[in-house]
């Protein structure tokens, strides 16, 4: 466990979950359908927007970090990624020298086959979280 007490400390993800659907607004996270397991298509290939949603904490006034996150079947023969830059000095409302920071990311991902899907969080490029989830056709004999 990282101590955020101190001066150097990294960010920390204090939670993270999947979503049918999840928006920020201000300092709080709105989400229905969160964290499935499972999704139902009627034929392959097909899309579906996935969200991925949570909350990271870091040292206030700390140094800008990168989040990264990384989705696809599990077997990683294909995927999409998203990246962007948090900063806690932007966060809202620090407490006890800390800042919880908000986000959630839609994602459109196709769906090629039945099987395990993922999704990774990397916080400065470190694998910190993998959700998993399942595809199956709406007429599989698994439905």
């Amino acid at each position: 466990m990282i101590d955020m007490s101190s001066p150097s400390a990294l960010p920390n993800l204090d939670y993270a979950f999947l979503a049918e659907f999840a928006r920020v607004e201000g300092d709080s996270l709105t989400s229905v359908g969160a964290s499935f397991t499972r999704v139902e298509v009627a034929t392959f290939p097909s899309t579906a927007t996935i969200y991925v949603a949570g909350r990271v904490r870091a040292e206030e006034g700390g140094d800008p970090f990168g989040l990264r996150l990384r989705l696809g079947p599990d077997d990683r023969s294909s995927g999409v990624e998203l990246e962007t830059t948090l900063e806690p000095t932007k966060a809202i409302n620090p407490y006890s020298g800390k800042v919880g920071m908000i986000f959630s990311a839609g994602v459109p991902l196709t769906f090629d086959h039945e099987g395990r899907y993922m999704a990774q969080i990397f916080l400065q490029d470190e694998l910190v979280r993998s959700l998993y989830f399942s595809v199956h056709s709406v007429t599989s004999p698994e439905s």
